[in-house]
């Protein structure tokens, strides 16, 4: 028997934009504590909410009507025809009959957002001791917190320091083949994306042609540029916030730009986004600081809706790792619209279960992230032509010259942890500083000794036995020259430096990073309650560089764009790839389906350098070309959940690239549950495909399905004419002797004719009692 949801009454959770460093902990196994009871109160609020106070707080209240773009796909689902005008009458009345209900039982309310076309409701402030009230008001179907967004920088862990460092380079581009696209004219003309986020810097080179329009949902007007330098000055409050944030932005900027760069700046680092010629919206749903409310996403998404985008993309979420949660539910009547929704995973890995809200939409897109190579830079530093120290790169500013640097030689400075009061006391000016990590960020310690007038800044790691840490920052104004350096190395050189010491820089080395490795903050699946696989896919989503407003570099730099770039980190930039390639999809074929787009880029996503769970990457890392040329669409038929009228769980058909035989009580008999597969050629030739099984063994906890007699049942082969669709079961069997756990790996489906082509298919199951 398949178990359904085990929805818990929800906590307020910080909503996190997905970006910047890394998060890294204990591996974790799999969350298998499934149970068949659900929680089907209507009132979800936080559990820190006095429910006898008569503080204000704000709800966001579902209706049981199902709203507009719902009603309609349902009434075509039964067979019945059912007008967008008729949907929005359905809708309205359900909200009249609300209202006026909600009236008799207490006017202490102000009603300021109104949904309709992909979610049925309202948010809501009154009195905490009207929460319980509001939730008898005629068609209340659930009523939630309407919890904060906020970035929030993740950083980096100590655990991963004596590992050999990993940079990062920017040219995402050319490492998915993007570029080769783009020669045969594949660029995302045509296509409407929308991009909910911080809001967009339009007038940035890069972006300015790209740029068509949107809405803000923080200011309420049709202006969705970032919060700017100028807003800050304006607004009396502190540059940063206590999570380190500024005031002004930047994060849907450099999103918008790997989505939609067009490469127009006059500046060496001018960026080509991955689909340049698409139509941008910027629906700006996160203010200064980069805050907002689940309330303004919810406003974003409908009007996404409403301006018939093509593709979305939300690198932002909640660390509420469940399908059922209010963003999921309009993502869900977003894609079943007609919209492609490409979400951010989160960055909260490296343990399982780790999703945020709305990447645990079962229909969208949801994007892990993964480094891409570099080529990096290593020198040898010398201390008076004797002592030799081990260098590696992780800065510079964008004019650094290592020739010039390597031909010099430079007296040396300690300035311990690199704070500006040390740079005060000693003399940096035109020499190497050396300082150690702790205490404040890198990014700190290195504008503190280019402030001081420094040439080059050397950071030694802090802990004992420690080597390179795996930070690289690459180009910045407020940048120099910057090195890592192992802990014992550090010590020895601030041991031996005095007042005539010379450092030099020699034997200038460049290595090439392997790149398609997972990065540990990147968030895991499954998903909670249905033990489904997300993320769906991996993108390059480690030191992306992408344009940024030129206010990023402070007010000597306005209006000059030169150097208008930074590099983030997160899924938060690998979304946007993947929010590009769908555009460079639906260019080429616009009558792909949202689950039609996403089973493509799963069918052909490629293998990362190592070996992964299916729910730490999917079906792979994305392969653009691929999934532009191939002429097959593999997809299961399988099913996810949603709540009917009464909060009840129902199922929610789901199209998808993976099979999700989910968690599955035995009850000590044997199993045999089966899923279709429809295999769709639309090519010009017949095929025929052989099928073979990938079971991992111990991948993230999983089970050996040799050693206890689990198997994938199926035909050994498919032969698909030209033009046609052909169906196949596929059977997962399972004795009642098997070890309860989760059983997972690949199809992998291969054309006899041509080995070249080949596709696979992600698969799990868990076994419970």
């Amino acid at each position: 028997m398949k178990i359904g949801m085990n929805q818990k009454p929800w906590k307020v959770m910080a909503v996190t934009a997905l970006s910047t460093s890394l998060v890294l902990g204990g591996v974790g196994s799999y969350p298998l504590h499934i149970s068949a009871e659900t929680n089907t109160a209507s009132l979800q609020v936080s559990e820190d909410i006095n429910l006898d106070s008569t503080d204000i707080v704000s709800v966001i209240v579902e209706l049981e009507e199902s709203p507009e773009t719902l009603a309609i796909a349902e009434a075509e689902e039964k067979g019945e025809s059912l007008s967008a005008a008729q949907a929005k009458v359905q809708v309205e009345e359900s909200q009249d009959e609300f209202e006026e209900d909600l009236s008799t039982l207490t006017t202490a309310y102000t009603i300021t957002h109104t949904y309709q076309t992909v979610f049925n409701g309202f948010t809501i402030e009154l009195p905490a001791n009207q929460l319980e009230a509001l939730t008898e008001a005629e068609g209340v179907k659930s009523v939630w917190s309407n919890d904060e967004v906020q970035l929030i920088d993740p950083v980096f862990s100590e655990s991963v320091l004596e590992e050999a460092i990993e940079p990062y380079m920017a040219d995402s581009v050319p490492y998915l083949g993007v570029d080769r696209l783009h020669v045969e004219g594949v660029t995302g003309a045509g296509v409407k994306v929308g991009v909910l986020d911080t809001g967009v810097d339009y007038t940035h080179p890069d972006l300015a042609e790209a740029y068509v329009g949107g809405y803000d949902f923080v200011d309420n007007d049709d202006d969705a540029q970032e919060t700017t330098y100028d807003d800050w000055l304006a607004s009396g409050m502190p540059e940063f916030n206590n999570n380190g944030n500024s005031y002004y932005t930047s994060h849907g900027t450099h999103v918008a730009g790997t989505i939609a760069g067009q490469a127009d700046n006059d500046s060496e680092y001018a960026t080509l986004g991955v689909a340049p010629d698409v139509e941008l919206y910027s629906y700006r749903v996160l203010g200064p600081y980069g805050s907002g409310s689940t309330a303004g996403v919810l406003a974003g998404i409908e009007r996404s809706v409403e301006d018939e985008m093509d593709v979305i993309n939300l690198s932002l979420g909640a660390s509420i790792n469940d399908p059922l949660y209010p963003t999921s539910v309009a993502i869900n009547n977003t894609v079943i619209a007609g919209v492609t929704a490409v979400i951010s995973a989160g960055n909260a890995g490296p343990n399982l279960a780790t999703l945020g809200s709305p990447g645990t939409s079962p229909l969208a897109i949801t994007v892990g992230a993964n480094d891409v190579p570099l080529v990096f830079t290593d020198f040898t530093g010398y201390l008076d032509d004797t002592s030799t120290f081990d260098l590696v790169n992780i800065s510079s500013h964008f004019d650094t010259d290592f020739d010039e640097l390597e031909a010099g030689e430079y007296e040396i400075v300690y300035a311990g942890l690199g704070s500006v009061a040390e740079f005060d006391q000693v003399d940096a000016e035109g020499k190497v500083a050396l300082v150690a990590r702790g205490d404040f960020a890198f990014v700190d310690k290195i504008a503190n000794a280019k402030a001081a007038g420094a040439e080059a800044i050397i950071i030694y790691n802090n802990i004992p036995g420690a080597g390179h840490f795996p930070n690289y920052f690459g180009e910045g104004v407020n940048f120099i020259a910057g090195f890592s350096l192992p802990y014992e190395e550090g010590i020895a050189l601030r041991d031996a430096i005095n007042e005539d010491s010379l450092f030099s820089f020699g034997d200038r080395s460049e290595s090439i990073s392997s790149g398609g490795i997972l990065a540990d903050f990147s968030s895991r699946g499954p998903l909670n309650g249905t033990f489904a696989i997300k993320p769906e896919v991996s993108a390059p989503g480690v030191n992306i560089l992408s344009p940024v407003p030129d206010f990023m570099n402070g007010p000597d730099y306005f209006g000059d764009f030169e150097y208008a770039y930074g590099r983030k980190s997160g899924t938060s930039m690998s979304a946007p790839h993947v929010a590009g390639v769908a555009a460079l999809l639906l260019e080429v074929k616009p009558e792909l389906s949202p689950a039609d787009v996403k089973t493509t880029l799963m069918n052909t996503a490629v293998p990362m350098t190592l070996d992964y769970s299916v729910f730490e990457i999917g079906a792979g890392q994305i392969s653009p070309v691929d999934a532009v040329q191939t002429d097959m669409l593999i997809q299961a038929k399988g099913e996810s959940v949603t709540l009917d009228p009464n909060n009840r769980i129902i199922p929610l058909k789901d199209l998808t690239g993976a099979l999700n035989f989910g968690a599955i009580e035995s009850k000590g008999k044997n199993v045999r549950e089966f899923q279709s597969v429809t295999f769709k050629n639309t090519g010009s030739q017949s095929k025929t495909f052989t099928i073979d099984y990938d079971h991992h063994v111990d991948f993230r906890g999983s089970k050996d399905a040799l050693q206890n007699g689990v198997i994938l049942q199926t035909s050994d082969t498919v032969t698909v004419p030209a033009g046609e669709t052909i169906t196949k079961n596929v059977f997962f069997i399972s004795p009642k002797t098997a070890e309860t756990g989760a059983y997972e790996g690949y199809i992998n489906i291969t054309n006899q004719a041509d080995g070249s082509e080949s596709y696979r298919i992600p698969f799990a199951a868990g076994i419970i009692e």
